[in-house]
């Protein structure tokens, strides 16, 4: 409790919320592709053209977080420090707590002592903390408390907590994270609000030409689709959520519930029948590039491109895409 009174006053160092924050989230994907398909029956050679457009606004309330919901590693990492932080704690021997009003009469002493001194409180709380432990423990911790207050007098960012990780390795409190860990609660959440400004344009020309079998023989085929639209959709808005490491400017998205359709004409013609179309919404299809594509959606930045190319059969699939994440 002593050392929770000394730390109380070293808040000044730990991540606090910023505020309202807004980002603008911009996708732009387009995807070629020349190369085999089959549905079915159905077996023939397609030429596709898509391409498919989101912005919207989300938001965070500026408090850092500790854990990542979209980075399905995160838990293992939790589990890791957890761990680590149990095993510490194991370490060092706990003597039975004194009283309550014990403890706040030291307390009412050590602050009347100190004031807002930080390096006079880590001193003297360390100190009086120590009392408390076994003999072999009672050194360690007292020189922790006076490295610990040396430390105050370091400049404040990364000298200060270079000088606090020696302070706790000279006592016996165990290595820190890797350095590139960052700070403890590094990750922001967005959210679309109720009414995030969702805008989503669609456009598809896909051709395909094949053949089937059928109690006739082998039949022929030509099958077109066509759409093109933008339209304003705030209803998926709630589920929009993207995760920004503010130690790297990594960021994650997660965009499962947002439409990846488009209003247009499907066509099929069969050697000998009757042609068919349907007018309606017509689903995008990512084929072989979707798990790029899912990939790439959660290893964002603040802005950029990038593209690539996969082998469809005989033919090639190319994908490409632009993104945004920026200030609103």
């Amino acid at each position: 409790m002593l050392l929770a009174l000394a730390a109380f006053w070293l808040l000044a160092d730990t991540p606090r919320a910023q505020g309202l924050q807004q980002r603008r989230l911009v996708l732009d994907v387009e995807l070629q592709r020349q190369g085999p398909v089959q549905a079915g029956a159905d077996r023939g050679e397609q030429t596709l053209s898509q391409r498919w457009q989101l912005s919207a606004l989300l938001q965070s309330d500026g408090t850092p977080i500790p854990y990542n919901p979209l980075d399905p590693d995160d838990q293992r990492r939790q589990l890791q420090a957890t761990q680590s932080a149990q095993r510490m704690a194991s370490e060092v021997p706990v003597a039975p707590p004194p009283g309550v009003a014990a403890m706040q009469a030291r307390a009412q002493a050590l602050m009347a002592r100190c004031g807002q001194d930080s390096a006079c409180l880590m001193r003297e709380a360390s100190a009086l903390t120590a009392a408390t432990m076994p003999t072999s423990t009672q050194g360690r911790l007292q020189a922790y408390g006076n490295a610990a207050a040396a430390c105050e007098r370091q400049p404040a960012g990364k000298p200060r907590k270079a000088c606090r990780a020696d302070a706790r390795r000279a006592a016996g409190g165990g290595v820190d994270a890797p350095q590139d860990s960052g700070a403890a609660t590094p990750y922001l959440l967005f959210t679309g609000p109720m009414s995030c400004g969702l805008q989503l344009t669609a456009k598809l020309d896909e051709r395909v030409r094949g053949s089937f079998n059928d109690v006739q023989g082998v039949v022929t085929y030509t099958e077109s689709a066509q759409g093109s639209e933008t339209r304003r959709d705030d209803l998926p808005c709630p589920t929009l959520q993207a995760v920004l490491d503010t130690r790297n400017g990594r960021v994650w998205t997660a965009l499962a519930l947002v439409p990846q359709d488009v209003l247009g004409v499907r066509t099929r013609e069969e050697a000998n029948r009757r042609p068919q179309r349907h007018e309606g919404r017509i689903g995008l299809q990512w084929r072989e590039a979707q798990p790029w594509l899912l990939q790439r959606l959660v290893q964002l930045s603040a802005e950029g491109q990038d593209q690539a190319r996969l082998p469809v059969g005989t033919g090639q699939a190319e994908i490409k895409l632009k993104w945004s994440f920026r200030p609103s």
